[in-house]
């Protein structure tokens, strides 16, 4: 079901030119540098890259792909769903970088492979977009998921629904932890499926889909306000993860590199 990104009314308005796509259920808030590329352009190929990724996913040959909590054992044969003639016809690659990187999120999460969809995706279109139109900046938001490379600071401030500290609290990218991924996991805001009760758990890795899987792994284990600084803790442990937020009710904890700022 469709719901309405009104939070992207305020998101780089005066820095960054931009462009949305859309196909399916996945919606793209494209931000680029402004001295660079043509939108028309951009925007048409971003629209063709979303469409490759999608098949790609339907047509991985294992149905629970689409529907595991757990992870996958990665398929070793090249046969598609939709049979290697139209795969061809399609230009998807059943040996896939982008759906292999979704199954290795899986397995360091312990979550099923979906849950790096939005930032896997992110990040397969920024940086395909990045090179191919020699972008100096480019922020791709999906679904609240972020894929970040920047040469200048950016604050991403953490969105929380009705909790109190909603909007009023960033993680601030620097350009030497770029290309960065920061994706947010809440059991109270958007239509993906939680197992915990957090308001937000906010990830910040490398890769935007290991960000994504393990902002949704975190998410699960927050229930109760007791579990915010455990799995803080937990996450502070994770080489992977550069920097991590926890909030449910008054609770919050962080930890990690990035910078921490107050909103007014």
């Amino acid at each position: 079901m469709y719901q309405a990104r009104t939070y992207r009314k305020a998101m780089g308005l005066s820095r960054f030119a931009s462009v949305g796509v859309a196909v399916g259920e996945s919606d793209l808030w494209i931000g680029y540098s402004p001295t660079s590329g043509d939108a028309k352009a951009l925007a048409a190929e971003a629209t063709r890259l979303l469409r490759r990724l999608r098949n790609e996913i339907l047509a991985y040959p294992d149905p629970a792909f689409l529907s595991s909590f757990v992870p996958l054992k990665e398929r070793k044969d090249t046969e598609m769903n939709i049979g290697k003639e139209k795969a061809n016809e399609i230009g998807v690659d059943s040996n896939s970088p982008f759906i292999a990187g979704m199954l290795n999120a899986s397995r360091l999460s312990g979550t099923g492979p979906m849950a790096s969809v939005a930032g896997a995706i992110a990040q397969e279109v920024g940086s395909i977009l990045k090179r191919r139109f020699a972008l100096e900046e480019i922020v791709v938001e999906n679904g609240g998921d972020l894929y970040i490379d920047v040469l200048k600071s950016l604050p991403v401030t953490i969105f929380a629904g009705e909790n109190s500290l909603s909007g009023k609290v960033s993680l601030v990218v620097e350009p030497g932890h770029c290309p960065l991924g920061v994706c947010t996991s809440s059991a109270k805001v958007g239509h993906s499926h939680s197992f915990g009760k957090a308001d937000a758990v906010m990830v910040a890795c490398t890769d935007a889909a290991l960000a994504d899987a393990y902002a949704t792994a975190f998410c699960n284990m927050v229930r109760v306000e007791a579990d915010v600084e455990r799995v803080a803790n937990l996450m502070n442990g994770k080489d992977e993860i550069i920097s991590a937020l926890v909030l449910l009710d008054t609770k919050m904890a962080l930890c990690g590199e990035l910078e921490v700022r107050s909103q007014p």
